[in-house]
């Protein structure tokens, strides 16, 4: 990442101001490579700061109860039409129509069932109690898309409430994976086993189980997918309260030729060595920045930003800011240059929890630049 050179910059990254925490590239004698990670954490600062005032909260809500499957499922309903209709929107307004088609789909398990209790001994110092959870296919995976994202998500808070009050922990959870045929066939199709250790303040756990899923989406569709989870509970917790499991898969529709004139016209607005006006990007991802325990969807997103100059007919906005330049050259800059800003936005939907605890949708129609130019 370039340091930053865009004095409008502060506009929409009010803490990037100088006096502010901004970093001093030109003196500063840190490696480029401290000079990126330090810029990439002040934007994450600011991003935070933007997206509590957006949602109407001044700090990360730390919700004691996680909802319901039902209200989660629920919830994922009506988070996928509101972003469907958000995109929809977007389209009409002038985005490709022909641009990649990418859907999301939440399986919740069918059941999740305890199985089998290993009691602690001296090897072990905790009780492992294993789960069962079945998933059934969806007629949203199908096999003529592409698979980009599927992952296993695993809650620990339904399971032991007083684990979120307890400092950090690290264990080790045990994950079985196969395939199995209709009517309880004891024909396992396919196996995997992960060890997975887990070190969160909630115990929570994400795993990528895309391979599996991809074979398991391309076989007969009465396979279900089976996954076993192995976890260290204390002595005495009750194995009928059982952890909350869904999986997360995101398709993607193969790029028609449309799409690659888009593909194209994005490269256009990549960075050059010049430092010319251009978007700039950075990966958000909430559970690097601890929200993972509030924010519910999506996990992250790619945060870009508008930064670099504006010479004279580079990128006009429109005749005005065309003559804004003019005037900026001929009096030698005492009229200002037009700036690098954003020029289209892309819509997003946050899942999360309110300072109530209570499960909310929150749309953001110019939070992700889709185009920069001069104005």
């Amino acid at each position: 990442m370039r340091p930053f050179s865009n004095p409008c910059l502060t506009r929409f990254f009010p803490s990037l101001h100088q006096g502010e925490g901004r970093p001093r590239l030109a003196q500063d004698s840190t490696p480029r490579l401290g000079q990126e990670e330090s810029q990439r954490a002040l934007i994450l600062e600011a991003v935070k700061t933007g997206i509590l005032s957006s949602v109407g909260m001044e700090k990360e809500p730390r919700p004691r109860e996680l909802a319901s499957e039902e209200e989660l499922r629920r919830m994922h309903r009506l988070y996928r039409e509101t972003l469907r209709q958000l995109t929809g929107n977007a389209s009409l307004e002038g985005e490709s129509r022909h641009s990649p088609r990418r859907s999301s789909t939440l399986l919740l398990p069918a059941t999740v069932k305890p199985f089998k209790v290993l009691r602690s001994d001296e090897e072990h110092t905790s009780d492992v109690l294993w789960y069962r959870a079945v998933f059934h296919k969806n007629p949203n995976i199908r096999k003529d898309l592409t698979l980009a994202r599927a992952e296993l998500k695993l809650y620990r808070q339904l399971l032991d409430g007083s684990k979120a009050a307890e400092p950090t922990i690290s264990e080790e959870v045990h994950v079985k994976i196969y395939e199995t045929k209709p009517l309880n066939s004891s024909l396992l199709i396919h196996t995997e086993t992960l060890v997975q250790t887990v070190t969160t303040r909630t115990g929570d756990l994400t795993l990528d189980i895309r391979t599996v899923v991809d074979k398991w989406r391309g076989g007969s569709d009465g396979y279900s997918l089976v996954v076993e989870v192995g976890l260290a509970v204390e002595e005495g917790t009750d194995p009928k309260r059982s952890p909350q499991m869904v999986l997360e898969v995101d398709l993607v529709e193969l790029r028609s030729a449309g799409s690659r004139r888009r593909t194209r016209s994005n490269k256009e607005d990549n960075c050059d060595e010049d430092g010319r006006c251009c978007r700039k990007s950075v990966n958000v991802s909430f559970k690097e920045i601890g929200w993972s325990d509030w924010v519910v969807a999506p996990d992250g997103y790619n945060m870009h930003f508008c930064d670099g100059s504006c010479p004279h007919n580079y990128k006009p906005a429109s005749m005005h800011a065309q003559v804004k330049s003019r005037l900026h050259h001929i009096n030698k800059g005492a009229t200002p240059r037009p700036c690098c800003v954003p020029a289209a936005y892309e819509p997003m939907v946050l899942m999360h929890y309110d300072s109530r605890g209570k499960l909310k949708l929150t749309p953001f129609n110019d939070l992700i630049v889709s185009k920069c130019h001069c104005a």
